[in-house]
C-alpha cells in the first residue's frame, strides 16, 4: 500500500509545481507563460507577436507591414490548418521590430540607380562587375583630382606670395593689378571646379560604398571573398544579414534589418517565424527554411513541410 502512496505525492508535487508555474507565468507574465508553452508543447496553441521597434524610413507603411506578417504566417498555417501565430497590439510574446540602417539604406540607393539585388550568384557577380568598372573610373578620377589640386595649391601660393610683394611696395601699378585680378579670378573659376568634381566624386564614393555593403552581405551568404575598398570611408557594420530571430532568456524577437521588395519581405518573414517555431535550417535552396532567401515560391517545399509536422507531432 506505500508504493502507490508514494505515486500518489510524487503526482501531488508535480501538480503544485505546475500550478506554481502557472501563477507566476500566468499572473506575473503571461508573455514569458505563453512562450513557456510553445516550448513544451510546440503548435498547441498560437505564439502571440506585436510589433517593437517600426522604424518609418522604410517603404512600407504599418498596417501595410502588419498585411505581409499575415500572409507570412499563412505559409506556415494553410498547409497544416492549424492557426500558429495571432497578431495582438502589444504584450505578445515575441516581438518583431523593423530596424533601419546602412544595409536598408545601401539597398535603396542601389534600388534608385536601377541596380536590383537577390540573394544569388547572379546578382552577385552582376553587382561585382559593376563595382569594378565603377571603382576604376572613381580611382581615374580621383588621380585627376588630386593632379589638378596640386596644381591649384602651386598656382595660388605664387598668387599669393606676388600680391604680397606688391602690396609691400605699396600697391601695384595698374597693369600689373589688372593681371593678378585675372589671375585670381581664374583661381576662383579653378576652385569652383574643384569643389564640384570633389562633390561628384563624395556621391561616387557613397555609391561604391553602398555597393560594397550589399556585395559583402551577399558574399557572406555565398561564401564569397569580402570586398575592400580602400580610400573611400567606408565604415564597417558588421554582419550584412537581412534579418535574425533572437531568443535570450526573456528576449524572443524577430529583427528586420534588409528586403529589396514585398515578395522578398514575406519569405523573410516566413523564414524568421519558422525559427520561432524553432525549425532549423534545411539544404533545399527553395525551401522557406533555407539559410538564404533567394528563392521564389511563397509556399513549404516537402523539407519545410516535413520539419514542421515534425515539430508538431503530425504524422
Amino acid at each position: 500500500m506505500r508504493k502507490p502512496l508514494r505515486i500518489i505525492i510524487k503526482l501531488s508535487v508535480a501538480v503544485l509545481l505546475i500550478g506554481g508555474a502557472v501563477y507566476y507565468f500566468g499572473f506575473v507574465d503571461s508573455g514569458i507563460w505563453r512562450n513557456f508553452l510553445s516550448r513544451l508543447f510546440p503548435c498547441s496553441q498560437p505564439i502571440t507577436y506585436s510589433i517593437g521597434n517600426f522604424d518609418t524610413r522604410f517603404d512600407i507603411s504599418k498596417a501595410d507591414f502588419i498585411k505581409d506578417l499575415a500572409e507570412a504566417e499563412s505559409v506556415w498555417e494553410k498547409p497544416i490548418g492549424r492557426q500558429l501565430f495571432t497578431y495582438v497590439e502589444q504584450g505578445g510574446a515575441l516581438t518583431i521590430n523593423l530596424i533601419y540602417d546602412m544595409r536598408q539604406e545601401s539597398t535603396v540607393k542601389l534600388q534608385r540607380l536601377g541596380i536590383v539585388i537577390h540573394d544569388d550568384q547572379a546578382s552577385y557577380d552582376s553587382l561585382k562587375a559593376k563595382f569594378t568598372t565603377l571603382s576604376a573610373t572613381y580611382r581615374q578620377r580621383k588621380a585627376a583630382l588630386d593632379s589638378s589640386v596640386a596644381s591649384f595649391e602651386n598656382k595660388k601660393k605664387k598668387f599669393e606670395q606676388e600680391v604680397a610683394r606688391w602690396n609691400a611696395k605699396g600697391g601695384a601699378p595698374p597693369p600689373e593689378y589688372k593681371r593678378l585680378k585675372q589671375e585670381q579670378d581664374d583661381l576662383n573659376a579653378q576652385a569652383e571646379k574643384i569643389y564640384a568634381e570633389e562633390t561628384s566624386l563624395n556621391l561616387l564614393v557613397d555609391t561604391l560604398n553602398s555597393m560594397v555593403a550589399v556585395l559583402n552581405r551577399l558574399a557572406k551568404s555565398l561564401n564569397q571573398n569580402i570586398v575592400d575598398f580602400n580610400g573611400t570611408g567606408l565604415v564597417g557594420t558588421g554582419e550584412f544579414e537581412e534579418g535574425e530571430y533572437v531568443l535570450d532568456n526573456k528576449i524572443n524577437e524577430i529583427n528586420v534589418y534588409q528586403f529589396d521588395d514585398q515578395t522578398s519581405l514575406i519569405r523573410l518573414l516566413a523564414h524568421e517565424l519558422g525559427h520561432a517555431l524553432r525549425l532549423p535550417h534545411v539544404e533545399d535552396t527553395q525551401a522557406i527554411m533555407y539559410r538564404l532567401n533567394n528563392g521564389t515560391n511563397e509556399k513549404l517545399t516537402p523539407d519545410d513541410l516535413e520539419l514542421l509536422k515534425t515539430q508538431c507531432g503530425i504524422k
